[in-house]
């Protein structure tokens, strides 16, 4: 990141911050001009606009230095001439302690399993009563990976975890951490623990279960990231694991919802930096987190007492709400990371249908194969669908070499509407 001293860098940051809240075709006000009472911005998008750019500059309480001043662009880079004259080194110290962190942990090796039976998305439409090609044509998911009977959340989890210990080298005893995620696992003991037995980890490695349904990898990730950069931990994996088609069945829930989604599993091993780092690792960014709780009514499922399902699904709110958040998810972490989204690798994302990726696409001005083609192939895949999709990015990049790879973007939603991201830069 720039310092201070950059001006050009920091008025095209302010910039950025407030097309991203005002739209990017509102026009750039006069700097004087007071941008709450002209009704350019809303008090509320005022607060927004503020947080991004604290994000993006690392410059903390800029709305405590704004209280007492005109919401305007010139309040906000007399701001910045301030805290340059206090402290030269303001926004320097946060990059710094950030890169600091990116050097911190590698993801050294990966590894993605779906259930076994490939199932035509017209067949699911038979299955749950929707007219044939309803999921092919209005979502643009072909077919849905669902699990074997011999397949669960444990038997995929333990493939993926195994196969990523495998390409890493590394045996179970060397694990510090089992971190867990799923939205379909219910049973006891939980998933971390029985993926802990399975694997034959020693008793001193701890196991935990972290929620956020879709959002789980990265929650995994934030906090495998944290144990090790504090010194708790060398070695951790992190598995996703979601099997749907035993949830989601029909009469239970409408087609419409429960034919989306499918069955899958992911695992990441992630390590302290130390020694010659592997050629292909990618090493950690920094993750963020948060919750747009306005969106929260859009989707909620419980569990009704003669065995159903109770689900609300306002799909057309939730399709408006999760392009919404995703594209300003994704345009956060170019901000915060300095890294521009044409460059990525590709971009790990929650996946609700592949027409709505190509949405999104479009919107960033991406091309859609920045987005691995998970949801078209395998549905849905909860917490495992950023797994699958990062696990492919990265097998992609081993096959180039080692100067021509580029970042990879994580944005992921969970219901709520929670919302993450993230990135990696090759090691």
């Amino acid at each position: 990141m720039a310092s201070l001293k950059d001006e050009t860098h920091w008025r095209r940051l302010v910039e950025e911050c407030f097309r991203r809240e005002a739209g990017v075709q509102a026009p750039l006000s006069d700097p004087a001009q007071d941008l709450i009472e002209t009704g350019v911005l809303d008090s509320m998008g005022w607060v927004s606009f503020l947080r991004a750019l604290e994000s993006a500059s690392g410059l903390s309480e800029l709305g405590a230095r704004l209280t007492e001043r005109i919401p305007s662009f010139e309040s906000i880079f007399q701001v910045f001439s301030e805290a340059k004259a206090d402290s030269p080194a303001v926004g320097a110290k946060f990059s710094e302690a950030r890169h600091a962190a990116t050097r911190a942990v590698i993801l050294r090796s990966s590894s993605a399993v779906v259930g076994s039976r490939t199932i035509p998305s017209d067949e699911i439409d038979r299955a749950f009563g929707m007219p044939e090609g309803k999921l092919r044509l209005r979502a643009g998911i072909e077919s849905l990976a669902y699990a074997h009977e011999s397949e669960n959340e444990l038997t995929l989890g333990v493939r993926a975890a195994e196969q990523a210990l495998h390409v890493a080298a590394c045996g179970a005893p060397e694990l510090d951490w089992i971190i867990a995620t799923s939205e379909t696992h219910r049973n006891y003991p939980s998933l971390s623990a029985q993926l802990h037995s399975q694997l034959l980890a020693r008793e001193t490695c701890g196991a935990l279960d972290v929620g956020g349904a879709c959002l789980g990898l990265l929650n995994g990730l934030a906090v495998a990231q944290g144990l090790i950069v504090s010194g708790q931990a060398r070695t951790i994996a992190v598995i996703t694991s979601d099997v749907h088609s035993r949830f989601f069945q029909p009469g239970r829930v409408a087609g419409e919802f429960g034919g989306l989604f499918g069955d899958g599993a992911s695992a990441f091993l992630l390590s302290a930096k130390h020694g010659p780092t592997p050629p292909d690792a990618y090493a950690l960014g920094e993750f963020f987190f948060g919750c747009a709780g306005q969106y929260a009514a859009a989707i909620r499922v419980s569990s009704a007492p003669d065995g159903t399902l109770d689900v609300h699904f306002d799909g057309e709110a939730l399709s408006r709400a999760a392009i919404t958040r995703m594209e300003k998810v994704i345009l956060d972490v170019e901000l915060r990371s300095g890294l521009l989204r044409s460059s990525a690798e590709g971009l790990a994302t929650h996946q609700p249908n592949p027409r709505l990726v190509s949405l999104l696409a479009k919107q960033l001005g991406l091309s859609p194969g920045k987005f691995p083609s998970v949801a078209r192939t395998f549905g849905n895949l909860g917490s495992s669908t950023c797994g699958v999709a990062l696990d492919a990015i990265l097998e992609s990049a081993r096959r180039r070499e080692a100067d021509h790879r580029g970042p990879i973007f994580l944005a992921s939603l969970g219901p709520g509407l929670l919302f993450g991201g993230g990135w990696l830069i090759p090691a």
